[in-house]
């Protein structure tokens, strides 16, 4: 999750626009919970929630309806949610509950992303984007990101605005697991993209990453960073990050060395949020069988990291992610599974010192109800998530500190 740098508190922040308050309570004497109206149709997830350099709040997700798939978004306003705008539909998509899209939004525009099947495999499909310029008011004709023109697995996507317009793209590549004999590993690559979608760099950053868990990129005051899970030659898989400084990228280093051994890709990625030279990496690990999750932080733009804390164990699956407020707190989402799964948010100083838990909704353990989202401006937290009830729904609400 990106910190916008400098980000303005707009006015959708202190706005608590009358049609949507559904429901507002303090949780855990942390912050004040507030459910906002959904805009997501019935038979919708996959949401996710960014915020503009302006401040402003964009929900994305995905809706079915028989065997088309929908990319939508809209934007919060003081009067609620913006008219909902199509990115793009399709027949031949594939949707996944851990691998889903991506809407990346900056002063210039915006880029999304969708996955689309290319060939007959479970597993074969392409990174599909739009970019829309501010200045055309128009989306670009859909293209493929990756040049490679492999069938494979290509997805797990982060995006990162960078400062002069252009967009930084990670991805997991599956090329060389199809190119090479005996089949090669899961690599990790990044882009440069500009504003009509057109490749300006690419790089590939590591040759052998866990094959289905998701990448995370923020922009520090050094320059982007991104942090993913790799996997070693005895299976070994945590989190390491690289960065981007003076036009190159570093050699990946290790955030902290779990030692999780485990024969398969556990599906849950890490999380990095970024302000000036402040960095907080969040990641689940399950060594020994016993689920955790740990926060390590960075004063440094991620040259370094600190120990990591125990956010919650044993009682969770993960799917964390995190923001860093403008106070310089650091908010980390994440589901408990003891009884009654519960979606929650736990906010710490920038010491890396817990402040509170608030619990934001109950939620389920299964794989349908996907990864919550969140983003921050100023000192408030979005957060989007499904709701697997009869129909499912995307869910949104805010937590104000």
């Amino acid at each position: 999750m990106t910190k916008k740098i400098g980000s303005p508190n707009a006015v959708v922040v202190g706005a608590l626009f009358t049609l949507g308050l559904l429901m507002a309570s303090y949780a855990g004497g942390q912050g004040l919970l507030t459910r906002l109206p959904s805009p997501a149709p019935g038979n919708s997830s996959l949401s996710r929630v960014v915020a503009s350099e302006a401040g402003e709040i964009y929900l994305s997700w995905v809706s079915r309806e028989a065997q088309q798939v929908t990319l939508e978004f809209t934007r919060l306003t003081n009067d609620g949610w913006d008219a909902t705008r199509v990115i793009s539909r399709g027949s031949n998509w594939f949707v996944n509950w851990a691998d889903f899209p991506v809407l990346s939004v900056d002063s210039g525009g915006m880029v999304a992303h969708w996955l689309q099947l290319s060939a007959a495999g479970n597993y074969d499909y392409d990174i599909r984007a739009r970019f829309y310029r501010q200045d055309k008011a128009t989306w670009s004709e859909a293209r493929t990101i990756h040049g490679d023109g492999v069938s494979a697995e290509h997805g797990f996507v982060s995006m990162l605005p960078l400062n002069d317009g252009t967009t930084l793209i990670s991805w997991l590549d599956g090329r060389e697991t199809v190119l090479k004999e005996p089949p090669g590993a899961m690599t990790l690559r990044a882009g440069i993209f500009d504003k009509s979608g057109a490749t300006i760099s690419e790089w590939q950053l590591d040759d052998r990453v866990c094959d289905c868990c998701q990448t995370s990129s923020a922009m520090t005051q050094n320059g982007p960073i991104v942090v993913y899970r790799a996997r070693g030659q005895q299976e070994v898989r945590d989190i390491y990050a690289t960065r981007l400084v003076d036009g190159s990228w570093t050699l990946p280093q290790v955030i902290h060395n779990d030692n999780w051994q485990i024969a398969g890709c556990p599906v849950n990625g890490p999380s990095v949020t970024a302000m000036n030279k402040q960095v907080a990496v969040a990641w689940f690990s399950a060594k020994d069988d016993v689920p955790k999750i740990q926060l390590a932080l960075s004063t440094d733009s991620g040259l370094s990291f600190s120990e990591p804390v125990v956010v919650e164990s044993p009682n969770t699956n993960g799917r964390v992610d995190t923001t860093i407020l403008d106070s310089g707190d650091i908010v980390v989402s994440w589901m408990e599974t003891a009884g009654e799964a519960k979606i929650l948010l736990s906010r710490y100083n920038p010491s890396g010192e817990l402040l509170g838990t608030t619990e934001v909704a109950s939620s389920s353990a299964s794989r349908r109800s996907g990864f919550p989202i969140i983003e921050s401006v100023g000192d408030t937290v979005y957060v989007t998530w499904t709701d697997i009830g009869a129909t499912p729904q995307v869910r949104v609400a805010r937590i104000d500190y």
